[in-house]
């Protein structure tokens, strides 16, 4: 998610400048809504239902923006903006449409920068199709109602269920103990080890299932669920629509953020309970195990608020600030004497020191898991050839 500060307005442009053509188009499947960010005042949230794209911009520049149309000339679209009582000349307007162009918030002939990634708001150029690889996307809404649909005593024993396994996960920890580590040191070599990253990948359709149903139970509508592999590791997602997800009170919406881990920590609780009841080495305690893997991998890592999961977006809408990351790492840029945007106001008590936590937290977490998933896959291949 981007913001964008306003343009400065410039009324010295050259005439052969405003005569050409701007070719940046502001598609019109995009999204918006209104959002109320503290520290900003009002904004306008812009998403891409298409794709992943995700920015937030002040009343203003939105106007600038989607005044691109891709055939009018800038003289064309300053003389629009101009009617609208906002002043801004073509050689500016020429600036911002490069700016707008490398965000993907406009288009050349619908075709948008794909190489910026959506999560972190970073642009990888080439080491895009490295960093994530998107594997598809689903509309899961009908489903959704359909099962919605089903008779309450039905959902409600369901909802049963699952909330005993989530319940049992943290219980049958404690009493396997250490044999837990054991048994899946022990069992998760050689080809479990790619069938285990598998069964994690499709775990996610659980995990963002529980996000999705929470959000229709509560009226929200879903806009898609997609999944890809993100810097090697398994991720998904659900956007739901931003003013239905606007419109919910803080309570409900921390239902529909703990629903996916909550799923997540279900299956965990399935897998450990047929480790306990199978013999080491079955088909039944190696499914367990995995099922157990997975499911812990979904309800806790999800959760680390350093992550672009569950624990960022539950920190975002507590705190109430939209693109936090971003602002994170614009504070620790000023804080090293790096450019970095200037501060309309000065920032409210102890918000310093969150932001530096926040830009720190991300740094160290990350490289983290690139550690950690480099030594994964790096023994997985080693068992694999021996």
């Amino acid at each position: 998610m981007t913001t964008l500060t306003a343009p400065e307005i410039d009324t010295t442009a050259a005439e052969s400048a405003g005569a050409a053509i701007a070719r940046g188009c502001f598609p019109a499947r995009f999204e918006h809504t209104e959002i109320t960010d503290p520290a900003r005042g009002r904004r306008i949230e812009i998403t891409d239902p298409a794709g992943d794209g995700h920015w937030v911009l002040g009343p203003a520049e939105f106007e600038v923006a989607r005044v691109f149309d891709g055939q009018s000339s800038f003289d064309t679209l300053s003389a629009r903006l101009a009617a609208r009582g906002i002043r801004a000349d073509a050689a500016k307007l020429m600036r911002f449409e490069t700016k707008l162009l490398g965000l993907g918030l406009l288009e050349i002939d619908g075709r948008g920068n794909r190489a910026r990634d959506p999560f972190t708001g970073f642009d990888f150029a080439l080491l895009h199709h490295l960093v994530i690889q998107r594997l598809g996307v689903v509309h899961p809404e009908p489903l959704l109602d359909r099962l919605l649909a089903w008779p309450g005593a039905v959902r409600m024993g369901l909802l049963g269920a699952v909330t005993l396994a989530a319940l049992a996960t943290p219980v049958l920890l404690v009493v396997m103990g250490g044999r837990f580590l054991d048994e899946a040191s022990a069992t998760l070599t050689g080809w479990m080890l790619p069938l285990l990253y598998l069964v994690t990948l499709a775990s996610g359709f659980l995990h963002e299932g529980g996000h999705a149903l929470a959000c229709r139970a509560l009226g929200v509508k879903v806009r898609e669920t997609g999944f890809a592999i993100y810097f090697l590791m398994p991720f998904a997602w659900t956007r739901p629509d931003r003013r239905d997800w606007e419109a919910l009170a803080m309570g409900p919406r921390m239902v529909a953020i703990l629903a996916g881990p909550f799923a997540s920590q279900a299956l965990a609780g399935l897998g450990l309970a047929a480790m306990m009841a199978a013999p080491m080495g079955s088909p039944l305690h190696s499914g367990g195990v995995i099922l157990a893997a997975a499911g812990l991998f979904g309800a806790t890592v999800t959760l680390l608020p350093v992550l672009n999961g569950d624990g960022y977006l539950m920190l975002v809408e507590v705190l109430r600030l939209p693109n936090l990351r971003r602002r994170a790492f614009d504070h620790l840029r000023r804080a090293v004497g790096l450019p970095a945007p200037a501060l309309p106001a000065s920032l409210p008590a102890g918000r310093g020191p969150l932001l530096l936590a926040v830009a720190f937290g991300t740094i160290l977490g990350w490289a983290g898991i690139w550690v950690g998933m480099a030594w994964w896959l790096g023994g997985m291949m080693l068992e694999l050839i021996r």
